[in-house]
């Protein structure tokens, strides 16, 4: 065998490039290298921007290099390429046309600020066996936060193997979590209260079962002992774990479950299988009974959705290598099979890698933004709540439905920090994405939205309505606050309303209402409506609605059957369109007459029986 020593220094043009092919039966030493073609037995302890074994006759990979790009294009999968010691770092792509790559601990795939390493999309006449060296970059200057991580590994993976981050195991703080949706009570983080689902890991010793996703809490790379704050502009984490991986060829399946016993199970959290992104809108992942993927953005500190049939985008399609995620089983016999034509080169715009605050369970959720179609976007901001939570209500889907689509919808996980919002669905079921069919009838078909609003803290809060896309202004938009006897509209294309949160969890308080308010005969505006709610009354107190197109409520008063006055008094149009007047006079039988005078000089008389 004869040894070939290589030293190549090569200064590149754009026309031209070195590329190098030795046959079986050479051995070939390697300081550095543009492209390079061997069948035999190399060391490389340089750099080779890219690299391919072929042939049929087994090679060993030696030294301690870097490969910015591998190919392993042998003739068959029983061919073999094996790295034998040292430890070879790929930046790229591993590309497994054909034949076997035997890693046995001495590949590392690297990441880094510059990208991190993938193998890509493959048949059965690829492989890599042994352990492969995984790392995941997080950069500095992140707050010390929860993320969805997930490892790619066919084998369980002990704790104490991962290197590169803080954990903590005490009684108080448990820093790594899975999930058991059979634990799943419903909380989803409400009033800062983890879900039970949630499972903490209690030692270092413990072991990380193939295919499960996890929530960490990621405080600092390893040495770290303040678990709060910030990372410094040298904190950067690397984590570094190790384990065979997915990539056989062959897909990847992953048993969900679903407890139909309640509404609230089905919730399960899996991962990305592969050392690659992938495309969650790949047509060839199996998605029985499952419709949407839900992430948390710690960035924005929100949870985010992205629909497997639809493409509805507020979370990123392409799930990064070494993340997990949680989907939803809407239905019995539950499938996920992610095959590796789901995998991609294209990187995510995702930010699971950045800020997010030290909260777990669910600590919020924005509604995705309106391409097409026509919504209203319903925010709750309460006390010392920078982010607010969202949902969102679209009427543009000719096959959606008022109940859960799980083609469509998105079910809202709550939040634990500030006030929390959802569209209240039936049973207990609650959405934070909401699609129902257009309105057919423009400015006359009515619907209605309970909300639920929830909150760590009561006092001051505030929900703010929004109309987005092709929002016709014909179709009005209400909130109806039924503690307060307030019926709000919307002019223009926003309205806010402020109010005290009284309790931790209101149900039945507010509604959303669409085109709760009489238009003309035109259908091209409200009407001039004053409308008793409740008509005979009893008591001392009237609940009116008072509509018109431009001008606000200013006065009212009440006159007897003798035409007398028997109350008056000044409206607030601040109140909305529902007013509630006490009429201390009114306190016998009869017929009466209700009296509203608009600021443009306008008003209305209304007829009323008192019992």
């Amino acid at each position: 065998m004869r040894y070939i020593s290589l030293l190549i220094i090569i200064l590149l043009s754009q026309s031209t490039q070195a590329q190098f092919y030795v046959a079986s039966g050479d051995r070939v030493n390697v300081t550095s290298s543009d492209d390079l073609q061997v069948q035999t037995d190399l060391v490389n302890n340089g750099t080779i921007d890219n690299l391919t074994l072929s042939g049929t006759a087994s090679q060993n990979i030696s030294g301690t290099g870097t490969i910015v790009n591998l190919k392993v294009s042998k003739t068959a999968l029983g061919n073999t390429a094996t790295i034998t010691g040292g430890m070879q770092s790929l930046i790229g792509t591993l590309d497994l046309t054909a034949g076997t790559l035997a890693a046995g601990g001495y590949l590392t795939l690297k990441s880094s600020s510059a990208g991190t390493a993938r193998v890509a999309s493959h048949t059965t006449a690829g492989a890599v066996t042994g352990s492969v060296v995984l790392e995941r970059y997080i950069a500095a200057n992140r707050k010390k936060q929860w993320r969805q991580l997930g490892f790619p590994y066919s084998t369980p993976l002990t704790i104490s193997s991962i290197t590169g981050i803080g954990m903590e195991f005490s009684t108080s703080t448990k820093t790594i979590m899975r999930y058991n949706e059979g634990g799943d009570d419903g909380l989803y983080g409400v009033n800062g209260i983890r879900n039970a689902g949630y499972i903490t890991f209690t030692a270092n010793t413990d072991q990380i079962q193939p295919k499960t996703g996890l929530m960490t809490w990621l405080f600092g790379p390893s040495g770290t002992t303040a678990s709060t704050g910030n990372m410094g502009a040298s904190d950067s984490m690397l984590i570094v774990s190790s384990g065979s991986l997915y990539e056989d060829g062959n897909s990847v399946s992953f048993t969900v479950y679903y407890t139909s016993a309640n509404t609230n199970k089905g919730w399960n959290l899996v991962l990305n299988p592969f050392a690659s992104n992938i495309d969650w809108m790949s047509g060839d992942i199996v998605k029985t009974n499952i419709g949407s993927i839900y992430r948390y953005d710690p960035q924005q500190i929100r949870w985010t959705s992205h629909n497997g049939s639809t493409g509805t985008n507020d979370a990123d399609r392409y799930i990064e290598s070494g993340a997990s995620f949680f989907v939803q089983a809407s239905a019995a016999s539950p499938a996920l099979t992610i095959p590796q034509t789901a995998k991609v080169s294209t990187n995510s715009s995702y930010t699971h890698f950045s800020r997010v605050p030290r909260l777990t369970g669910i600590p919020g959720e924005r509604a995705p933004a309106a391409v097409t179609g026509a919504g209203v976007r319903v925010t709750a901001q309460g006390v010392s709540d920078a982010a607010g939570d969202e949902v969102y209500v679209d009427l543009s889907r000719a096959d959606a439905t008022s109940s859960f689509d799980v083609k469509y919808d998105a079910v809202s996980m709550g939040r634990t920090g500030g006030a929390g919002l959802a569209v209240k669905g039936e049973g207990d079921r609650t959405y934070a994405m909401q699609y129902d069919e257009p309105i057919a009838e423009t400015g006359k078909e009515k619907r209605y939205y309970p909300l639920r609003v929830t909150g760590i803290t009561t006092g001051a809060t505030s929900l703010t309505l929004r109309t987005e896309g092709s929002w016709n202004p014909l179709n009005s938009v209400t909130l109806i606050d039924h503690q307060e006897g307030k019926t709000l509209l919307m002019r223009g294309n926003e309205l806010r309303y402020d109010f005290q949160l009284e309790s931790l969890k209101t149900e039945g308080r507010f509604t959303l209402a669409i085109n709760h308010v009489k238009l003309d005969a035109d259908g091209t505006s409200p009407v001039f409506e004053v409308k008793l709610l409740g008509n005979p009354v009893s008591g001392d107190r009237l609940d009116m609605l008072v509509a018109h197109p431009t001008a606000q409520a200013s006065r009212w008063m009440v006159l007897n059957a003798a035409g007398q006055q028997v109350g008056s008094g000044r409206l607030d149009s601040q109140s909305g369109l529902q007013h509630r007047l006490t009429v201390p006079g009114m306190r016998q039988p009869g017929s009466y007459l209700l009296k509203v005078q608009m600021d443009n000089g306008e008003e209305k008389v209304v007829p009323f029986i008192h019992k």
